[in-house]
């Protein structure tokens, strides 16, 4: 026998001195009058039930109204439930179907598992039954229940979005549309003016445009009145166009969401919200509203904050190693700071670093500077040797074009040819004796002829063109080797070398230095006994030594990066 049988014949056996703990569970998906009764209906049925069985003990009821079942992370309730069960305090969950706990067909399925763990299970009051979810009869059963929900949920989808087209199509107002100063009245279904309400709403208005009154100073004042109203809001009611009697609909649509994927609402463009106009709604003068959107155009363009990239430089990459810097081990970034007040001192730093095991804080920017000015060059040094094959290669160019002189020879052959052709057609017309429709025949084979020999000619043209001089890999090599000479002698590191260069930055624990260039080259800079750098080429065998340096007089050493106080 399975512990779902063994909680039946308890249930039904009242003398039974092991009792059932038992929790009731109730929901509704809106708040509507007739659903609350519905809601109220659902916990006297249980009660009743419970009443009417002894050995079942009440150990709790959880409630979630005007919420839907296609989720679980918008019903505390809910989720209070399932922490009880998983502490094993509940053996039965008594509930009118099993549509009220889950009309996700994943979520049901993660509650079956849950049941399953905790020798738990659900009573449904609809059919008096008591489910057991290790019955294999049972489980196609239970899986229909969940994909007839699931569908419920998305059918319910489907209707409410041709509701709202049919709602923007009559410009029809919904509750949804209410803001502070309205009331929606639920009896005809429309939206009246809160005279208490519009008061305070003419007040704000007034006090911004006349008296110079601020959002924070006008939410002081009435939060000293026992009136609260954020000054978000009142930003947001100084912009809102309803209080001039222009509602608009259609301002967002909703992508529904399963299991754990929350539905997300998706903002539409102001191209297409639909404009229902309301004056017997309007609460504002217009001139008032025209004012009070002046004014706050005004005082955005006087305090206006900072863009994104201002905001955000160490992101958006205004200084020269931001976003470049990383420690290997939590892949956390190093952002950018000064080390003294006067600002002259750049240095990347890392946050929030103390649950990392790398002790490696921070580095001055002018060692990494230097580090990777020294770099640069040494791997520019090496891309020398590619000349040399770069030369070959062009020199295979060259006389790949060169072979095309057999190709021009026979086009200037087959030209010689129809102009030949052309010479004799026309002394045939000269000598005369032909009737017209041979003059008409020979005139249409000249002039087929002629086009051909402009179309040998432009293809001739067109391979004399792209024939190559010897001198051309010279002066190509020539340009190629000045342009290598200008990146070797380049004196400052910025920005833009930054970026074209180096893919990332990594600063391991044992002080050294892992640059990663955009050729995916790994050079290692490694501290030396005496305090200066060594570079190491990872991508030679086994890490050979290909250079070292000290750094230049004006920075007699690079400091390894700093290392918090022990």
């Amino acid at each position: 026998m399975n512990y779902a049988e063994e909680i039946k014949q308890k249930i039904n056996d009242n003398e039974n001195e092991n009792t059932v703990k038992a929790v009731i569970y109730a929901r509704v998906s809106t708040d509507s009058d007739g659903q609350k009764d519905s809601c109220a209906n659902q916990i006297e049925l249980a009660m009743n039930f419970i009443s009417n069985h002894t050995s079942i003990e009440h150990v709790g009821t959880y409630i979630d109204d005007g919420i839907s079942g296609k989720n679980d992370f918008t019903r505390p309730q809910y989720n209070e439930m399932l922490s009880q069960i998983s502490a094993g305090r509940i053996d039965l969950i008594i509930t009118k179907s099993l549509s009220r706990l889950n009309r996700d067909e994943m979520n049901s399925f993660q509650l079956k598992q849950l049941l399953l763990q905790n020798n738990a299970t659900v009573l449904t009051l609809e059919d008096n039954q008591v489910h057991d979810f290790e019955d294999i009869n049972a489980e196609l059963i239970h899986s229909i229940s969940f994909a007839i929900d699931a569908q419920y949920v998305k059918r319910q989808s489907i209707n409410g979005r041709k509701t709202h087209e049919l709602r923007c199509k009559r410009k029809e107002l919904s509750a949804k549309d209410v803001s502070y100063g309205y009331d929606w009245n639920r009896d005809n279904k429309s939206i009246t003016i809160n005279l208490e309400q519009a008061e305070i709403v003419k007040r704000i208005f007034e006090e911004y445009v006349y008296r110079n009154g601020t959002p924070a100073s006008i939410s002081r004042d009435l939060e000293n009145e026992g009136i609260k109203i954020s000054s978000r809001s009142l930003v947001n009611m100084l912009k809102d166009e309803r209080y001039i009697g222009n509602f608009y609909i259609n301002k967002r649509t909703t992508k529904l969401g399963t299991g754990k994927t929350k539905s997300k609402k998706i903002f539409l463009p102001k191209e297409q919200w639909i404009l229902v106009e309301r004056p017997d709604l309007q609460i504002i003068d217009s001139e008032l509203f025209e004012l009070a959107q002046r004014i706050r155009e005004s005082r955005i363009h006087l305090y206006k904050a900072p863009d994104k990239k201002t905001l955000q430089a160490r992101f958006q990459g205004t200084h020269k190693f931001s976003s470049k810097i990383f420690c290997p081990v939590c892949g956390k970034p190093y952002h950018f700071g000064y080390s003294d007040q006067k600002k002259t001192i750049p240095y990347y730093s890392i946050h929030s670093h103390g649950d990392c095991s790398n002790p490696i804080r921070r580095i001055n920017e002018k060692d990494l500077e230097e580090i990777t000015k020294i770099t640069l060059s040494k791997v520019i040094k090496d891309q020398e040797e590619l000349c040399d094959s770069l030369e070959q290669i062009l020199l295979e160019c060259v006389a790949s074009t060169q072979n095309s002189d057999g190709e021009i020879k026979k086009l200037r052959k087959q030209v010689t040819t129809r102009e030949n052709q052309i010479n004799s057609l026309i002394d045939t017309l000269s000598e005369g004796g032909l009737v017209d429709l041979a003059q008409e025949r020979i005139k249409t084979k000249i002039n087929t002829i002629t086009e051909d020999i402009e179309r040998l000619n432009a293809l001739i043209k067109s391979k004399e063109e792209t024939r190559l001089d010897s001198s051309y890999v010279s002066n190509k090599i020539k340009d190629i080797k000045a342009a290598i000479l200008d990146l070797k002698n380049f004196t400052t590191i910025d920005r833009d070398r930054v970026l074209n260069y180096i893919e990332r930055i990594e600063l391991p624990a044992n002080g050294d230095i892992n640059i990663t260039l955009k050729s995916g080259q790994l050079i290692t800079v490694k501290p030396n006994k005496n305090g200066n750098y060594t570079l190491i080429n990872e991508v030679g065998e086994n890490g050979i030594l290909d250079d070292q340096y000290s750094s230049p007089e004006a920075y007699p050493v690079f400091p390894a990066p700093e290392l918090p106080p022990q």
